[in-house]
């Protein structure tokens, strides 16, 4: 314990830390036990029961927090503030130390200016939390959700509230408890819906970080329509994918995290959208990715190019880009002379591309289900090789089969103008030329 002025009561001090003590050998004897010998009913039973545990731990913190406010303990040891003290003495994060405050200013019992003892400002709140009812992230919901009432709402009303969602944190979890807090304060206050929508809109915001190494971390807070918008878009565009089949009929599994996937639902949504031409020109001209490099780059497929904003991406990234969406490849020579610029027909037209939705009916790759409405064309033949934009060189692939089937060991081969994949040697030794049964019949090629 951290000895000071105040702390001057060795009696007190023994009460206190005899139950420690008890507490620490109680804890000590659990980490001892084998856990393993307890049936499937007991282990959650006992789970359960240090839930509940923990939960009083909280509160117990709110008290110890909460005494070393009333007592300014913070200034007599030559802090600055509680949150600097806990910050410092029990090594926790700023952040964590300040919420731990605020914490014990709602939930602790209180003194008041003769001395007199005064309940918690929430004090059903507390009063659960110390039963091991509810946890510290109920608790957060409820504080934060009368904190935020409007004075239109009477003492009574806000004293009701607090025990309804008491009520609630028994059965639902403290997401789920906060949306049931905005349903019933909308329903209360009706008219406090739109402010809340105002200081959203204000609090907005999105940016793009760019790393030394080239990665770009996005930051922000998106208002509850954005947020919807672009999780639609992300569900559609990041279910799992199968890698193909093996010639014993095993489907190998989507290897990439739900995260991974979400990237690249994110990629292909940014591509559809430079592909299809719906976006503001700027500059007199479509949107456009502009990639730039030199005649060596465009010629052994290796090193850096520039973009637009002057981050630098792999010249086989910024090809694999220029395939599908409207990005122009503008190719220098050594004195900066302008070598070649895109090529006109590397899209396929609309034409094009209904003839190949009606071939291939969706990702031509062998056993992935995704529809020809989320699918991107490839080149057999890449255009930046001379490959040209013809039926009997392009394919359909979803957009993770696309940036990984050569990852996967995976070859494409047209034969008699239809897509056919070729699986690595370690799935089938033979080699046997693939279709996708799911959208197209399988038939032997040509």
């Amino acid at each position: 314990m951290v000895e000071g002025p105040g702390v001057d009561a060795p009696a007190q001090i023994a009460a206190l830390v005899g139950p420690l003590a008890v507490l620490t050998a109680a804890v000590d004897e659990v980490f001892a036990a084998c856990m393993a010998s307890l049936s499937a009913a007991e282990l959650m039973e006992f789970l359960r029961g240090w839930e509940s545990h923990r939960r009083r731990e909280e509160a117990l913190s709110n008290r110890l927090v909460a005494e070393v406010m009333t007592r300014g303990i913070a200034g007599e040891l030559g802090y600055s503030s509680p949150q600097a003290l806990l910050a410092g003495v029990l090594r926790v994060d700023p952040g964590e130390a300040k919420a731990r405050v605020r914490a014990a200013a709602d939930l602790a019992p209180r003194v008041g200016l003769t001395g007199e003892r005064l309940p918690p400002v929430f004090a059903e709140t507390a009063a659960a939390q110390e039963a091991g009812s509810i946890s510290a992230g109920h608790a957060r919901v409820i504080v934060s959700t009368l904190d935020g009432l409007s004075a239109e709402l009477d003492f009574d009303r806000g004293s009701q509230l607090q025990s309804q969602l008491v009520a609630a944190a028994d059965v639902f979890a403290p997401h789920e408890l906060a949306k049931l807090a905005t349903r019933i304060v909308a329903h209360l206050d009706p008219d406090c819906v739109e402010p809340r929508d105002a200081r959203q809109e204000r609090q907005r915001a999105f940016t793009l970080a760019k790393r030394a190494d080239g990665m770009v971390v996005a930051t922000g807070a998106l208002t509850p329509a954005c947020g919807a918008a672009l999780e639609s878009v992300l569900d559609s565009l990041s279910a799992p994918a199968p890698a193909g089949e093996g010639p014993d009929g095993v489907v190998e599994p989507d290897r990439r995290t739900a995260a991974q996937r979400r990237h690249d639902a994110l990629l292909d949504a940014s591509l559809r959208l430079l592909a299809d031409g719906g976006l503001p020109k700027g500059g007199g001209v479509a949107s456009t990715l502009l990639i730039t490099m030199t005649e060596e780059q465009f010629r052994t497929q290796r090193g850096y190019a520039t973009t637009s904003h002057g981050d630098l991406i792999s010249v086989r990234q910024s090809m694999t880009l220029a395939e599908e969406a409207d990005v122009v490849t503008v190719v220098l020579n050594a004195a900066g002379g302008v070598v070649s610029h895109g090529r006109t027909r590397r899209l396929a037209s609309p034409a094009q591309r209904h003839a190949l939705y009606a071939r291939d009916g969706g990702c031509s790759f062998p056993q992935c289900t995704v529809p020809v409405q989320w699918t991107q064309v490839h080149h057999h033949i890449p255009w930046q090789r001379g490959g040209e934009t013809a039926l009997h060189n392009m394919a359909l692939v979803c957009g993770h089969h696309h940036r990984a089937f050569e990852k996967l060991g995976w070859t494409l081969s047209m034969a008699d103008g239809a897509p056919w994949w070729i699986p690595p040697p370690w799935i089938d030794p033979r080699q046997t030329p693939l279709r996708n049964t799911h959208h197209a019949p399988a038939t032997a090629p040509v």
